[in-house]
C-alpha cells in the first residue's frame, strides 16, 4: 500500500439539482424531474464535523477499475478526516451477497453507506430500511433507481457509449464500404452495460454503412471475455471493430493474435478505461476508450456523503447527482490525461478499512519527524 495524499483541487463536474422523483426516471437517464446539468466546479468538504464511519459497497475489486474507485474514496476519507470500510459482493451475480452486507452496515451501524450496486432496481427495499435506520447511501458509478438513495456520484454510461459510438462515427466518415461492429456490453443485469449499448446504437442510428451484431452478454472477468471473443468471430469471421467493456479490451489484443489473419485488422474499443487499457492505447494495440473519470467519482461519492451527514441537503446545498466530463482517450489525447490524474498512485493497492491507511501515515509523519534537522 502506498501512503495517499489527501489533497484535491476542485472538479468540472455536470451538476443536477432538485427533487429525486423515480417516476421521472428512465435507466441510463437523470430523472426529468432534476434540473442540469449544469457546468460547476465541485468543492471537496475540508474537515467532517465528526470522524464518521462510513460502509462502502462494490461489486468486486477483482479489476483495476474498481481499485481506481477505492483509491479515490481511500484518499478523500484521509483528507477529511473519516473512517470507512470496504465490503466486497464477490461479483455482479451475488445480489443476495450485497443485500446481506447491506444488512450487516445497518446493523454495525455505520453512519452512512457508498453503494456500488449490482443490480439497478432490485435494490429499492433495502434501500428504504437503510433510510429508515437514519443512515444516508449514495450511489457511485453505477446507477441505481431507488427512491431513498440520497445522492449519486456517476456518469451516464449511456453517455459513455454514445461518446464512444460519435468516436467511430467520425472514424469511417467518408469510408466507403461496410463496417461490422461486435459488441460485448458486459453483465446484462447491471444498469451501465445496456445503457452503454444503447447510448451507442443511438449515435450510430442514422449510419448506414455500419452493422452492428447481436451483443454478447457477460459477467466482467478475462476469461469470460475471451470466450466470447472467439465466439464473436466463430459466427462472425469479418468483424471490423470489437466494441465493449475494459476487460474486453485488456484481453482483446492477446485473443486476436491468436485468431490470426482473420482478425488481424479488427480495432478495438473500450467503452470505459482502466490502466491496462491506457497502456494499450499508448501502444497502438487499442484505438479508444471513453473516461468516466472513476477515481473522481470516488472522490466526490466520499464528498457527499460527508455533506449529507454534515447536515448538508442534496439537491439544494450541493448537487444531488454530480460526474465529472467523460473524454474519449486515444493515442492523440492520451498526453492530456497523465496515468496518475485518472487512477492515482501506481502501485496502490486495495484498501478495505481506513484504519490501514491512518497507521501508515501516522508512521510516515514520525519517520519524517525523526529525519527532520533541529530547528536553529
Amino acid at each position: 500500500m502506498l501512503i495517499l495524499s489527501g489533497s484535491a483541487q476542485a472538479l468540472s463536474v455536470g451538476a443536477y439539482y432538485g427533487d429525486y422523483d423515480t417516476a421521472t426516471k428512465q435507466a441510463g437517464h437523470p430523472a426529468t424531474s432534476l434540473r442540469g446539468p449544469f457546468p460547476e466546479r465541485w468543492s471537496f468538504t475540508a474537515q467532517a464535523k465528526r470522524p464518521y464511519r462510513i460502509g462502502v459497497l462494490f461489486p468486486h475489486l477483482k479489476d483495476p477499475y474498481w481499485v481506481a474507485v477505492n483509491f479515490g474514496i481511500a484518499q478523500r476519507a484521509a483528507a477529511s478526516g473519516v473512517d470507512f470500510q470496504v465490503l466486497v459482493a464477490g461479483g455482479y451475480s451475488n445480489l443476495a451477497g450485497q443485500i446481506q452486507q447491506l444488512s450487516q452496515l445497518r446493523e454495525q451501524p455505520v453512519d452512512g453507506i457508498i453503494l456500488a450496486g449490482v443490480s439497478y432496481d432490485k435494490l429499492d427495499a433495502q434501500l428504504a430500511e437503510t433510510r429508515a435506520a437514519g443512515i444516508p447511501v449514495v450511489a457511485v458509478i453505477n446507477d441505481i433507481q431507488a427512491p431513498d438513495i440520497a445522492a449519486k456520484s456517476l456518469v451516464s454510461f449511456y453517455d459513455m457509449g454514445f461518446k464512444l459510438g460519435d468516436y467511430l462515427r467520425q472514424q469511417i466518415a467518408g469510408h466507403d464500404g461496410e463496417q461490422t461492429v461486435a459488441f460485448l456490453p458486459g453483465p446484462k443485469d447491471t444498469g451501465w452495460a445496456p445503457e452503454s449499448l444503447q447510448g451507442f446504437t443511438d449515435a450510430l442510428a442514422d449510419v448506414s454503412t455500419i452493422t452492428l451484431l447481436p451483443p454478447l452478454w457477460g459477467d466482467t472477468n478475462a476469461k469470460t471475455q475471451r470466450s466470447l471473443i472467439r465466439r464473436a468471430f466463430h459466427f462472425y469471421p469479418k468483424i471490423d471493430y470489437l466494441v465493449g467493456n475494459a476487460v474486453m479490451a485488456l484481453v482483446a489484443p492477446e485473443a486476436l493474435a491468436q485468431l490470426g489473419a482473420v482478425a488481424a485488422n479488427t480495432r478495438v474499443l473500450s467503452t470505459y478505461l482502466i490502466p491496462q487499457v491506457y497502456n494499450h492505447i499508448a501502444d497502438g494495440k487499442v484505438a479508444a476508450a471513453a473516461a468516466d473519470m472513476n477515481i473522481d467519482q470516488g472522490r466526490i461519492a466520499l464528498d457527499m456523503i460527508v455533506k449529507c451527514l454534515d447536515g448538508q441537503r442534496p439537491g439544494v446545498d450541493f448537487a444531488f447527482r454530480a460526474g465529472p466530463r467523460i473524454p474519449v482517450i486515444t493515442a492523440d489525447t492520451i498526453g492530456d490525461f497523465p496515468f496518475e490524474q485518472l487512477f492515482g498512485t501506481r502501485g496502490f493497492k486495495p484498501v478495505l478499512d481506513s484504519r490501514a491507511v491512518r497507521e501508515e501515515n501516522a508512521g510516515a509523519d514520525a519517520n519524517n519527524s525523526a529525519a527532520a534537522p533541529s530547528a536553529p
